[in-house]
């Protein structure tokens, strides 16, 4: 698969290519050119290696595919395994359908193929592996109420948030579905205005949520000085590693989320001012909004057996209420998760267009 993004100086953005246009067009150009990777890949082609390995059907019309002809617990051709990678990127969310009950040990093989995984979250004594978050309506069975703060990717308390999350669902409840929405085009969907101010915004996150208050901003009356002594610093917006599409990086659970800067200088580690509590919350009510469209966000309806791979940084998911129904009158739900450390940063690759 395509390697990330190099984080080199002398790939700095031309003086004068601001808009986003211009920012998204040499970003991709840049990066075919450095990586060598050549034209874009159609949407539905698969490599020769794995053509004959599987299949692949839209999910829905903006992103994501259906995976037919894979079991996941058998062993793969090294080709059928790069030819998933690269559609992980291209489709941004591949869905298994009846892999059943995939143990711990394939699911982080899985898991592995895009590099070495990265886990800070609870461990419940029902996980079967350290590595693996297991998330239920149930607390005897599992970690409860995840996932339900907000609209966000996930790891944004770190300076690289995770790049690819799996999900393996050994049992699923009646309507606890997930939220999943496409960030480029929440980008490429925003009014000149918007973009003019986004591009200029960076998210502060919550580096430990034991830190962090959800009724207040410990920033409030505090000078936009050290900050990333304090929080973790990202661009609200910069570019894929992979792809080099614009997205975005946030929280909208405000447990998770300090609020947002301008203008940040990571040398001098300060902004020219944070934005009033008025102005983060209408930021984060904007960007649920644009989530929450109709022509962007796509509900997933799970079933028992069903394992996917996301692009965390290429699409924002929120757990929808329903997760959280009583096991005894909607069924239990048991989801494993696992995540996978990103080498690059958002603000390293923003720093870039310099």
């Amino acid at each position: 698969s395509s390697p990330p993004l190099p984080l080199c100086r002398s790939a700095a953005l031309p003086p004068g290519m601001a808009s986003r246009t211009h920012l998204q067009a040499w970003v991709k150009t840049s990066a075919r050119r450095r990586l060598g990777s050549g034209p874009e890949r159609k949407p539905w082609r698969m490599s020769a290696g794995a053509r004959r390995a599987y299949s692949l059907e839209p999910l829905n019309p903006r992103f994501g595919a259906i995976v037919n002809g894979i079991n996941l617990s058998e062993d793969l051709d090294m080709n059928v395994v790069e030819g998933l990678k690269r559609d992980v990127h291209t489709h941004r969310l591949l869905l298994f359908r009846q892999q059943g009950k995939l143990c711990a040990k394939k699911q982080l093989e899985v898991s592995e193929w895009f590099g070495k995984l990265e886990s800070t979250f609870f461990k419940h004594p029902r996980s079967p592996d350290p590595d693996i978050f297991r998330v239920s309506n149930d607390p005897k069975e599992g970690c409860t109420n995840v996932g339900r703060s907000g609209w966000h990717i996930d790891g944004t308390f770190l300076a690289a948030p995770f790049k690819i999350q799996t999900m393996c669902f050994w049992s699923v409840s009646k309507n606890g579905s997930t939220l999943f929405a496409p960030l480029n085009e929440v980008v490429k969907g925003l009014t000149e205005k918007e973009y003019s101010l986004w591009k200029r915004l960076y998210f502060i996150a919550i580096k430990s949520r034991a830190t962090g208050c959800t009724d207040f901003r410990n920033s409030v009356g505090m000078q936009p000085k050290n900050i990333s002594q304090k929080w973790t610093v990202h661009p609200l917006i910069y570019p894929h590693p992979v792809s080099g599409d614009l997205t975005l990086c946030f929280h909208c659970g405000r447990s998770f989320a300090e609020g947002f800067v301008v203008n940040f200088n990571s040398e001098k580690d300060e902004a020219e001012a944070w934005l009033s509590e008025d102005e983060t919350t209408e930021i984060l009510r904007a960007l649920k909004e644009k989530l929450e469209s109709k022509d962007l966000c796509y509900k997933m309806n799970w079933k028992e057996g069903d394992f996917a791979i996301v692009d965390n940084l290429a699409i924002a998911h929120y757990a929808s209420p329903d997760t959280q129904n009583s096991p005894l009158t909607n069924g239990l739900r048991i989801l494993h998760r696992t995540t996978v450390t990103s080498e690059h940063s958002p603000l390293g690759i923003r720093e870039l267009m310099q």
